[in-house]
C-alpha cells in the first residue's frame, strides 16, 4: 500500500512539473512573438508623424500668409492629412494604458477651423493669420504628444522585457526541477530494476528449488482446482498412480484416482467448497483415504491437502502417500501386540493357576509337618522335621515373591487413602521386632521428624516397601543395629523413609545391580540367607507406583542406607480407612464419612441425568439437574453447590466451556470442585480437562462405588485421575450386555422406572442410529456417536458402548474407512442388543438382580 501511494505521488509530481514547464514555455514564446511584431513601431511612428504633419501644416499656412505660395489646395491637403493624423492618434491613445494629453485639444481646434478650411478661398485668405496664430499656440502640444508617446513606449518595452525575463527564469527553474526529478526517478527506477532483477532471480531459483524438491519428493504431489481438475503433478505421482504426466493433466482427480464408491462424497465436498468456501479435507491435517491407480489397484493413502488462494482461481495442493506397506506393518505390529497381550494374559493365568496349584498342596505339606510334632519325636526326627518346615517356609516365600511381582505389574495403579505415617511405621516396627530379636539385631525406631498429620498414599504398597527393606537389613546385619527413620520435608512436599543397618555393606559396583530381579550379589549371602533375589525388585516397583524415588548408599564393611522419598499430600482431618477393607467397604465407609453435599448434575441425556440424580440422592446428597451448559451457568450463578458433575460433550456449549464460564464468573459456585463425566476420554483430552479446571473424572457407565470415591476425593480437595468403569478391550465374543451395570441401575431407580427408561432408550436409539448413518462429516459422526455411546454405557449396552468409543477414536484419527466399517458393525450389533434389551423388559422377574 505504501509503495502504491509513493508511485502515485511520484507520477503526479512529474505531470505537474511538465505541465508548468509547458505553460511557461508557451508564455515566453507568445511574448517573444509579440515583440517580433511592428505594432509598437507603428505607434511610435504615428505619434512622431503627428508632429511632422503639424509642422508641414504650419509651413503651408506661412506660405499662404506671406504670399510665398498661394496654393490653398495644398493648405487644405495638409490640413486634411494633419486632421486624419490627429483622429488616428486619438483612436490609438484609447488602446494604450497611459493617458496622452493634448490630442483632444488639437482635435477641438481643428474641428473649429473645418468651416474655414472648407469655405471660400477669400474667407480662408482673410483668416489665414488667425488660423496661423491658433496653430502657433498649439505647437508645444504636438511636441508633448510625441514625447509622451515615446516615454510610454519605452516604459511598456521595459515592463515587457522584465516579464519575459521573469518567465524565462521561472521556466529555467521548472526545467531544472523536472530534470532533477527525472534524474532521481531514473536512479530509483534503476535501483528498482536491479532489485526486481534480483527478486526475479531469487524467485526463479526458489521455483527451481521447489520444483526439484517436488520432483524428488517420495509423496505424490497433485495440484487441482476447485472443480477437481488436475493442473500439475510431480514425478512421484507417476510412481504412485502409474499415469504419465500428460495423462493426468486436465483430467479429473475424482474420476482418475478415487474409487467409485467414494466419488459422490468427494464431489459433494467440492460442491460445498464452491458454494460456501468451507473446506472439509483441505487444511484439516492428515486424513486417510482410499485411492486407485491406473491398473485399478485400490490402496490406502495418507492425504494432506492445502488450499492456495489467488486472484484468478482457488487451487488445492495435495500430497498423497501410499501407506499400504505401513498399514501392513501396522497390522503386523497389532497382531504381534495382540499375540504378546495374549501371551501376557496366558502368563497371568498361568501364575494364577500355579498360585493355587502350588500354594494349596504346599500349605497342606506345611500343616501336615506341623501336625507331626506331637511331642513323641526324638531329636533326629525333630531335626528332620525342622528342616522340612524351614524348606517349606522358604519355598512359600519364593512363591509369594514371584506372585507379588505379577500382582504389581498387572495392577493399574496405587489406591491412595489417608494414612497416619506415625501409626503405620510403629505398627511395622512392632511386627518386625521378633525377627530382629531372633537374629540378635538391635532394632530402633526414629520418628523425630513425624507429627500427627495424615498423608495420601497407598498403605499396602508402603507397608510392602518398608517390610522388604527391613527384612534385608535384618538378614545382613546379624548382631548389628537396624534403624527405621521417618520424617516430613515440607519444603519439598515429600516424606522420607530411611532404613539404616550396620551390616556387611555393598560394593559401589554392585549398588547399581541390587534392584534387578533374581540378583544375589554374593553366593555366600545366598547360602546364608536364601531368597529369590526379588525383594528389592518388588520395592523398586512399588516406589515407582507411588511416584517416588529410592536410592542406596553403602560401603563394604560399613553398613547400608536405603532412602525412599514419596510425595506427601497433607489430608489431615480425613477419615482413615483400614488397609484390609475391600473396595466396597471403603466406598461405603467414605459415603458415611461425607456430609450431605449439594450437587449440580449437568448432562444433555435424560437417562444419565436421572440415574446420576437418583444415585446421589440414594447416598444422602441433594442433586439439582441441568440439561445444558447455559442452564448450568445460570444455576451456578444463583446457588452455591458443593460439587458440580459436568458432562463434557453437549450440543451448543461443551462441558469445558461451561466449566470455564462458571470459574471465570462471579457466582457462588465458581470455587466448587468440578467432576468430568465422560463416555470416553483419550490421554490428551484428559489433560485438556485438567487445564480447564476439572479436578475429578468419572468415565461412563456410572458406578456407585466410583461415584463415592470421586466425591470423597473431590470434597477433600484431592485431584484424581479418570475413573474408568470398564477399560478392558471388548471383542465380539464379549457379552452384549453389562449385567452388573443393569443391576446397579435397577437397584438405584427400581424395576418399573428402569423398564420405562429402557423403552425410551430403545426408541431414541433407533432414531439416533438412523441419523448417524446419514452424516458424512467425521466431526458430525463423532459428536452424535459420543452422545449415543454414553447412553449405551448407562443402559448396560456393553458392546455398543465400546464400538462407539472405537468410532470416536477413528474419527479423531481421520480414518474414514474404519469409521464406515465400524458403523456397519454398530448396526449389526444393535440388532442383537435390541433383542436382548427387549427381553429384559419382558422379564418381569428381573433375573439380573440375582
Amino acid at each position: 500500500m505504501k509503495q502504491t501511494w509513493f508511485n502515485a505521488a511520484w507520477l503526479i509530481a512529474l505531470v505537474l512539473g511538465l505541465t508548468l514547464s509547458g505553460v511557461l514555455a508557451f508564455s515566453v514564446w507568445s511574448r517573444l512573438g509579440a515583440l517580433d511584431t511592428a505594432q509598437q513601431d507603428q505607434r511610435e511612428w504615428l505619434f512622431s508623424q503627428l508632429e511632422v504633419e503639424y509642422l508641414k501644416l504650419v509651413e503651408a499656412v506661412h506660405h499662404v500668409e506671406f504670399d510665398e505660395n498661394d496654393d490653398l489646395d495644398d493648405l487644405r491637403k495638409r490640413f486634411d492629412v494633419f486632421y486624419s493624423r490627429v483622429k488616428i492618434a486619438e483612436t490609438v491613445s484609447k488602446t494604450i494604458s497611459g493617458p496622452i494629453n493634448g490630442i483632444g485639444v488639437l482635435r477641438a481646434d481643428l474641428d473649429a477651423f473645418i468651416p474655414l478650411i472648407d469655405g471660400p478661398d477669400d474667407a480662408l485668405r482673410a483668416q489665414i493669420g488667425t488660423f496661423g496664430d491658433a496653430l502657433e499656440t498649439r505647437r508645444h502640444v504636438a511636441r508633448e504628444i510625441a514625447l509622451a508617446s515615446i516615454a510610454m513606449d519605452a516604459e511598456a518595452s521595459q515592463s515587457e522585457r522584465e516579464q519575459i525575463i521573469f518567465l524565462i527564469e521561472t521556466l529555467v527553474s521548472a526545467i531544472i526541477f523536472v530534470t532533477a526529478f527525472l534524474i532521481g526517478a531514473i536512479f530509483i527506477l534503476f535501483r528498482r530494476s536491479k532489485s526486481l532483477r534480483l527478486a526475479t532471480q531469487d524467485a526463479e531459483f526458489t521455483g527451481e528449488r521447489l520444483n526439484s524438491m517436488l520432483r524428488a519428493s517420495l509423496d505424490a504431489v497433485i495440484v487441482v482446482d476447485e472443480f477437481g481438475t488436475i493442473l500439475e503433478t510431480n514425478g512421484s505421482a507417476k510412481a504412485v498412480f502409474k499415469y504419465d504426466h500428460d495423462e493426468m493433466l486436465g483430467g479429473s482427480l475424482i474420476d482418475l484416482l478415487v474409487p467409485e464408491r467414494y466419488r459422490g462424497r468427494l464431489n459433494s465436498y467440492f460442491e460445498n467448497y464452491r458454494s460456501t468456501g468451507e473446506t472439509l479435507i483441505a487444511d484439516q491435517g492428515r486424513v486417510e483415504w482410499k485411492m486407485i491407480d491406473k491398473a485399478g489397484r485400490e490402496f490406502s493413502a495418507e492425504v494432506v491437502a492445502t488450499r492456495v488462494r489467488s486472484d484468478e482461481k482457488n487451487m488445492f495442493v495435495t500430497y498423497v502417500r501410499d501407506i499400504t506397506d505401513a498399514k501392513e506393518k501396522e497390522a503386523e505390529i497389532l497382531q504381534r501386540r495382540d499375540e504378546a497381550l495374549a501371551a501376557y494374559k496366558e502368563k497371568s493365568r498361568f501364575f494364577a493357576m500355579m498360585s493355587h496349584e502350588m500354594r494349596t498342596p504346599l500349605n497342606g505339606v506345611i500343616s501336615a509337618l506341623q501336625l507331626l510334632d506331637d511331642g513323641n519325636l526324638d531329636d533326629t526326627q525333630r531335626k528332620y522335621l525342622a528342616a522340612a518346615e524351614t524348606s517349606g517356609d522358604i519355598l512359600l516365600g519364593h512363591i509369594n515373591d514371584v506372585l507379588a511381582i505379577e500382582r504389581i505389574e498387572t495392577d493399574e495403579g496405587a489406591e491412595p487413602s489417608p494414612v497416619d505415617i506415625a501409626t503405620l511405621t510403629a505398627t511395622i516396627f512392632g511386627a518386625m521386632t521378633p525377627f530382629a530379636d531372633v537374629s540378635g539385631v538391635r532394632f530402633h525406631l526414629d520418628q523425630a521428624g513425624l507429627d500427627d498429620r495424615l498423608v495420601m498414599t497407598d498403605p499396602r504398597a508402603l507397608q510392602q516397601i518398608l517390610v522388604n527393606l527391613l527384612s534385608n537389613a535384618i538378614k545382613f546385619s546379624p548382631d548389628g543395629d537396624v534403624t527405621l527413620a521417618s520424617r516430613f520435608v515440607d519444603a519439598q512436599g515429600v516424606m522420607v523413609f530411611e532404613v539404616k543397618d550396620t551390616g556387611i555393606g555393598i560394593s559401589q559396583e554392585d549398588v547399581q545391580l541390587i534392584f534387578d530381579d533374581f540378583v544375589s550379589l554374593d553366593s555366600s549371602y545366598q547360602r546364608r540367607t536364601g531368597g529369590t533375589g526379588l525383594g528389592l525388585g518388588i520395592v523398586k516397583r512399588q516406589v515407582r507406583r507411588l511416584d517416588g524415588t529410592i536410592t542406596c548408599t553403602s560401603e563394604l564393611g560399613h553398613g547400608t542406607v536405603f532412602r525412599v522419598e514419596l510425595p506427601a499430600q497433607d489430608v489431615t482431618g480425613l477419615h482413615v480407612n483400614s488397609t484390609t477393607e475391600s473396595v466396597s467397604d471403603k466406598a461405603l465407609g467414605r459415603a458415611h464419612s461425607l456430609p450431605a453435599q449439594s450437587c449440580l448434575v449437568v448432562d444433555d441425556n435424560t437417562v444419565n441425568r436421572e440415574l446420576l440424580q437418583a444415585m446421589l440422592e440414594q447416598l444422602g446428597h441433594h442433586a439439582v439437574v441441568a440439561k445444558s451448559g447455559p442452564e448450568a451457568i445460570e444455576l451456578a450463578q444463583k446457588s452455591a453447590f458443593d460439587v458440580i458433575l459436568m458432562d463434557i460433550s453437549m450440543p451448543g456449549m461443551s462441558g469445558i466451556e461451561a466449566t470455564q464460564a462458571i470459574i471465570s464468573g462471579t457466582g457462588p459456585s465458581r470455587t466448587a470442585p468440578f467432576i468430568a463425566v465422560t463416555a470416553h476420554a483419550l490421554p490428551q483430552q484428559r489433560a485438556e480437562f485438567r487445564a480447564a479446571g476439572l479436578s475429578g473424572f468419572i468415565e461412563k457407565p456410572l458406578r456407585r462405588n466410583t461415584l463415592i470415591q470421586v466425591l470423597y476425593e473431590s470434597c477433600a480437595g484431592l485431584k484424581n485421575d479418570i475413573k474408568d468403569a470398564d477399560n478392558d478391550a471388548v471383542d465380539q465374543d464379549t457379552d452384549l450386555l453389562d449385567m452388573d451395570q443393569i443391576s446397579e441401575v435397577i437397584e438405584v431407580i427400581g424395576v418399573e422406572k428402569f423398564n420405562t427408561q429402557l423403552q425410551k432408550f430403545l426408541i431414541q436409539s433407533e432414531q439416533d442410529l438412523a441419523f448417524i448413518n446419514t452424516r458424512e462429516r467425521l466431526c458430525d459422526i463423532r459428536e452424535h456417536v459420543h452422545a449415543f455411546a454414553g447412553a449405551c454405557a448407562v443402559m448396560g449396552a456393553r458392546q455398543m458402548h465400546h464400538i462407539g468409543r472405537d468410532i470416536q477414536d477413528a474419527c479423531d484419527a481421520g480414518a474414514s474407512d474404519r469409521v464406515c466399517d465400524l458403523l456397519g458393525l454398530m448396526s449389526q450389533t444393535w440388532s442383537q442388543t435390541r433383542l436382548e434389551l427387549q427381553h429384559l423388559v419382558m422379564d418381569q422377574d428381573v433375573k439380573v438382580l440375582n
